[in-house]
């Protein structure tokens, strides 16, 4: 077996053993293991013995694996051979186990050309490769699970806006599913009325961060059929905590959103048709009311008076029907104006003391705030918040109202001293129909429709709204909007 000068061989074998990454040198047609490191060994589990042996009795469970002819191949032809995450198995530990490299055989020559060996370096990647593995097979059973649930999937890159929708996404907007189908052209088909709103809330996602979830009609390219979708869908952020994406899924809700305007039409309906009688009997009662003042019957005046607060109570519950029928089938309308969102406050606070005294109320930090905003919908939000915080809250406890300006917006917060909010309760509170579920609240009269309302009004506007609170610790619940362009 002809080899290098013998000072080569001992350079080579020094370079070798303190390299830190397995390394074999195999010399002579029959690959015989020449010089190895720690490393090698560590990674074949063997010891020094193997020196002097050949790659095949050495080695002998890769004898049916296709390393020998590789290496054949390279002593032969003297061209190197790189392989990347290949599947090599070896006997470690006493049992053959599943193994994956980057490796090469680099064949060593003489002046002359001729191959008198080969170096093998190698680099374990298994870990690599199968935490890939495990992903690959974690998405496909993703995929699987969404196609059985019908649901399509989406992501759009923050910084070009570039859209990566799923085939059942593009079927949902009528594109093909070769088609390419732009960020752009997803949102022109959304419905014009619920067009904005949609812009407005994934520009929120974006500056806000938090998740995603939100209901429209889109109208099909393909066929100008009308179908309802829910999408959610959160914002991913780089290592400079910046947002690099937003994705999530999306699917289908036509038929429970059809059943959901039929059941909106007919409350909307009723409610209707209850207005004018409750009207009627408000203005009997009212009359009755100066009537029995007149005579002194006290007993007559305070029960007609108790009727005339509940009349009021009705007339209320009656209206947020309607505004919700309103919201669900995306009649309702903002009618922008500006005005002092102080003025506002103030006048809300003074309407709530008039009809009743069981609570006291402060207003402080209020200045002048201008807001362009629909004043009469955005009093039906203060009026809401301090309902509430006046349903659940002690009797004779005070009730603050907060305004100040935060990032150009004008936040206004009404602070109690109730029973709070559990923190996995706070995100729901402003869905429809939720109500806490505690035995405090079961005796406390609502629908869960004031808060919903409250938050979409919000939405509307292009502001925020949010609840700060610990259970038995009171509430700050509070709303922004944009300031006035002055």
């Amino acid at each position: 077996m002809d080899l290098p000068h013998l000072n080569e061989l001992e350079t080579l074998r020094a370079l070798i053993a303190e390299s830190p990454i397995p390394i074999g040198l195999y010399v002579g047609p029959e690959m015989h293991i020449a010089v190895v490191n720690k490393a090698i060994l560590q990674t074949w589990d063997r010891d020094e013995s193997v020196i002097g042996k050949t790659f095949h009795d050495a080695l002998p469970e890769l004898n049916s694996q296709p390393f020998e002819k590789l290496l054949e191949q390279v002593y032969s032809t003297g061209v190197a051979y790189h392989a990347s995450e290949d599947r090599v198995d070896l006997v470690v530990g006493g049992k053959l186990q599943i193994f994956y490299f980057n490796f090469t055989y680099q064949p060593l020559k003489y002046k002359n050309g001729k191959v008198w060996g080969i170096l093998n370096t190698a680099t374990d990647v298994t870990a690599q490769v199968m935490a890939r593995q495990k992903l690959v097979e974690a998405e496909e059973r993703l995929r699987l699970a969404l196609d059985s649930a019908d649901l399509g999937t989406w992501s759009i890159n923050a910084h070009t806006k570039k859209t990566f929708p799923s085939a059942r996404t593009k079927e949902l907007f009528g594109f093909e599913s070769d088609e390419e189908m732009s960020f752009e052209a997803s949102i022109n088909a959304v419905a014009e009325d619920y067009r904005d709103k949609v812009i407005a809330t994934i520009d929120r996602a974006f500056t806000e961060g938090g998740s995603y979830d939100t209901e429209y009609p889109i109208i099909n390219v393909r066929n100008g059929k009308q179908r309802w979708v829910r999408s959610t869908g959160k914002v991913y952020y780089d290592a400079d905590n910046k947002p690099n994406n937003f994705s999530g899924v999306i699917m289908d809700i036509t038929d429970r959103k059809e059943e959901e305007i039929r059941k909106n039409d007919f409350i909307a309906m009723v409610s209707h048709e209850l207005k004018t009688p409750l009207t009627s009997i408000k203005s009997y009662i009212q009359i009755s009311l100066i009537k029995v003042k007149k005579q002194g019957d006290e007993f007559l005046e305070n029960a007609l008076s108790k009727a005339d607060k509940q009349i009021v109570k009705m007339t209320k519950m009656i209206r947020g029907f309607l505004d919700l029928a309103k919201l669900e089938s995306g009649k309702i309308s903002i009618q922008p104006e500006q005005f002092d969102i102080e003025l506002l406050v103030k006048e809300t606070v003074n309407d709530i003391q008039f009809i009743s005294d069981s609570h006291f109320f402060e207003v402080t930090g209020c200045g002048p705030l201008m807001v362009n905003a629909d004043r009469y919908k955005i009093g039906q939000v203060i009026e809401n918040f301090l309902s509430n915080a006046m349903k659940y809250s002690p009797k004779e406890t005070i009730i603050e109202v907060k305004c100040n300006v935060a990032d150009n917006h004008a936040v206004v917060s009404v602070v109690d001293k109730g029973i709070g909010v559990k923190q996995k309760d706070q995100e729901k509170l402003f869905n429809r129909f939720y109500r806490v579920d505690n035995d405090i609240i079961k005796n406390v009269a609502g629908f869960g429709i004031g808060l919903y309302i409250a938050g979409e009004i919000i939405q509307l506007h292009n502001g925020r709204i949010w609840v700060e609170s610990e259970e038995f610790e009171g509430a700050i619940f509070s709303f922004s909007l944009p300031l006035a362009q002055a």
